[in-house]
Formats: C-alpha cells, sequence, structure tokens
C-alpha cells in the first residue's frame, strides 16, 4: 500500500504540473492580440489617433471551463485571471499610439521611396542604409529608433496588461503578430518582409 500510495502522489503532482504548463500554452490570447493590433494600425495609418477609441475586447477564454481547475490549482498566475482584457484604451498605450501617429507624417514619405520598410518582427527597418549621406543615416537611424522603441514598449504593455510575462519568446510572438496585421494595413507601395532575407512591396488588390 505504500508504495501504492508514492506513485499516486507521484501523478498527482505531475497531473498538477502539467495543468499549469497547458494553461501557459492555451492562454495566450493571439486573436485578440492580431485584432487589436490591426485597430492599432489603421488608426496609426489613418491619422486618426487615439481619438474617440474604446477598450476593443472583453470576453471569456475559450475553453476555458475546462481548465478551471488548473487555474484553481496553480495555473492562474500564468495569466492572473480567467478572463481577457485587450484594452487599447489605457493612458500608455493611447499616449503611444499618439506619438506613432504623429511620428507616421514623417516615415511615411521614406515609406512611399521604398527606404524604409515593416520588418517581419513587428519592427521598421531601414530597407537602403545606402547612398545616403552622414546626416541623412544619422536622421533615418534615429526616427526607427524612436519608432521601434514605442513599438517595444506597446508590445510590453499589451502583455503586461493580460498578465502575460514580457519574456523574449512572449515579445516576439506579439510582433509577429504587429507584423501581420501592419502587412494587411500598410499602403500600395510599401514594403514589408517576407523572410530574412526577401521583401515584398504592397500590391493594389484586385
Amino acid at each position: 500500500m505504500k508504495f501504492s500510495a508514492k506513485w499516486i502522489t507521484f501523478f498527482i503532482v505531475f497531473a498538477l504540473a502539467s495543468c499549469v504548463s497547458l494553461t501557459v500554452n492555451v492562454y495566450f490570447p493571439t486573436k485578440e492580440i492580431q485584432q487589436a493590433a490591426e485597430e492599432i494600425e489603421d488608426r496609426i495609418r489613418s491619422g486618426q489617433g487615439s481619438e474617440g477609441m474604446q477598450s476593443f475586447f472583453d470576453g471569456d477564454i475559450p475553453g476555458k471551463s475546462a481548465f478551471r481547475l488548473c487555474i484553481a490549482l496553480g495555473g492562474q498566475d500564468a495569466y492572473g485571471a480567467e478572463e481577457i482584457n485587450i484594452d487599447i484604451n489605457t493612458p500608455i498605450v493611447k499616449k503611444i499610439i499618439d506619438s506613432r501617429t504623429k511620428r507616421y507624417k514623417r516615415l511615411e514619405p521614406l515609406m512611399d521611396q521604398g527606404i524604409l520598410g515593416e520588418g517581419m518582427d513587428g519592427f521598421l527597418a531601414i530597407r537602403e542604409p545606402k547612398g545616403h549621406d552622414l546626416k541623412t543615416l544619422t536622421d533615418l537611424k534615429k526616427m526607427t529608433k524612436e519608432e521601434n522603441d514605442d513599438r517595444e514598449l506597446l508590445y510590453k504593455e499589451i502583455l503586461a496588461g493580460n498578465k502575460v510575462e514580457a519574456t523574449k519568446e512572449n515579445l516576439e510572438r506579439v510582433g509577429t503578430l504587429f507584423a501581420q496585421a501592419i502587412s494587411k494595413k500598410i499602403k500600395v507601395g510599401h514594403w514589408y518582409q517576407v523572410s530574412k532575407d526577401e521583401w515584398g512591396q504592397k500590391k493594389e488588390e484586385k
């Protein structure tokens, strides 16, 4: 009986550990972040900014009932709640959106020329660093860094708002989702990264 009790204890501990691990993987709000990203990028590129913006999503996690026991036994700390709240109407997010909207007016002509492009990691990149004088290249790097600093802060804020740890992996996931949203929202003729060494140009939809 002692041997059986030990094995029962082992299986219980293993099951609880599996629950916590599974909760972390299941509850990453991919769809909701993608929708929020499209809303944000549309506002920036249209010049609307944060004006009139409402909280984007407030709903239950799909399948949360099946994992309620996992949450109760320790999985809750993975995301801190049983509900997703993608709120893009926070003061920090609104400030970032307005900052990026204002900056976009300066970036747009450079994107029209193909000098700047949208990276597949969700960050802005200098597509054509050659052929510029030192001052122009310095200005390009400065604008790109300012834009990317805002984007990184935005990605971290979205994760923090959902009580998801801002690990390198999670930040990369958010960046990738924003890159996908950006590729839908960029102007015809603007460039976006298709792979590490390949760029694509947005075409007119037929």
